[in-house]
């Protein structure tokens, strides 16, 4: 006979049942005695440290608004000193540029103190011979160091419109020349500008030159002047200015200016190109003297322009600071 194969269980149904009624014994018993733990821990909890850690969270509440006060003061405090050294390089900028300006008219006043010649010996005359007749001498004219010895003289005023604000820097100007004139020369003045008309170029008189000895010449010559200050706008047209007095009546050209050529107006030249193309079309028949006025520290090139300008044609350069802004500063 075959043997029958036994089932073999490790847990009986008995025993799960036991299992249960223990885990469930367990749990009716954490629950009873839940309030118990939790009252036990309220208790070794003392009120005292309640309170310590609550005025301990407003202190450092406190603390942390009076760091904050003192980090804003010390803020407003280097604000303040940023503005302080701002206004000292202001000042500063200030005293370089007046010393500059002092040292350039320093030094156009030393060029022009070796240029002039010394005086030729004269030759006795014989007591038999008759005296010659005089010769008419060369008077030098001399404009705040800079000197000709031409007897014609054109003063060219730039009437655009960033002179604006340095009218009594080009009044002054053109009084030291006039004032500075002898009775042996002849004058014209001349304003330059670009409009959106063309060209724009007045003179005095409107034809040649007006004599110095003639009755009232300086006062009109002054007259003008102011006039054409008056009348500032535009841009600078100095190629085609330059054209009508190299092609005029003058020896010698006097341009008052701030030295800021616009290329749209001349031909888009740039200032280098600009003054190579007049000492081209001038080709050494008259002196060109260059006078800068205005803030011309604030534009690079203006001095460079101007000076060069005149070097290239047998001129002398000067500059005039002025104390007040042009309209385009």
């Amino acid at each position: 006979m075959k043997k029958r194969a036994r089932d073999i269980e490790i847990f009986s149904l008995s025993s799960i049942d036991l299992f249960a009624a223990a885990m469930g014994a367990f749990a009716l018993l954490t629950i009873v005695l839940m309030p118990y733990y939790q009252k036990e821990i309220i208790e070794r909890t003392p009120e005292n440290a309640i309170s310590d850690m609550a005025r301990a969270a407003e202190n450092s509440a406190v603390e942390t608004e009076e760091k904050r006060k003192a980090l804003e003061i010390k803020r407003s405090a280097a604000a303040s000193n940023v503005s302080d050294i701002k206004s000292d390089e202001q000042e500063l900028l200030a005293k370089l540029r007046a010393a500059e300006a002092a040292l350039l008219e320093k030094q156009a006043r030393a060029r022009a103190a070796e240029a002039v010649p010394e005086p030729e010996p004269k030759e006795p005359i014989p007591e038999p011979k008759p005296a010659p007749a005089p010769e008419k001498k060369m008077v030098s004219f001399r404009f705040l160091g800079m000197k000709t010895t031409k007897d014609d003289i054109v003063i060219a005023v730039d009437m655009n419109k960033c002179m604006g604000g340095h009218e009594d820097s080009i009044n002054r100007a053109v009084s030291r020349i006039v004032d500075s004139l002898q009775d042996n020369h002849a004058l014209s003045i001349a304003g330059f500008q670009q409009t959106d008309s063309g060209p724009r170029f007045s003179t005095w008189p409107n034809s040649g030159l007006r004599n110095m000895n003639a009755s009232g010449a300086r006062g009109e010559a002054l007259s003008f002047s102011q006039n054409l200050t008056r009348q500032f706008g535009g841009s600078a047209s100095m190629l085609d200015a330059f054209d009508k007095m190299l092609n005029g009546p003058g020896q010698a050209i006097f341009l008052v200016s701030d030295g800021l050529p616009n290329p749209r107006a001349n031909n888009d030249l740039q200032p280098n190109q600009l003054v190579r193309e007049i000492s081209r079309r001038n080709a050494g028949r008259k002196e060109i003297h260059t006078v800068v006025v205005g803030n011309y520290f604030d534009y690079k090139g203006t001095v460079e322009f101007m000076e060069s300008l005149s070097e290239q044609n047998g001129g002398q350069f000067m500059a005039l600071a002025s104390n007040r802004s042009g309209v385009c500063d």
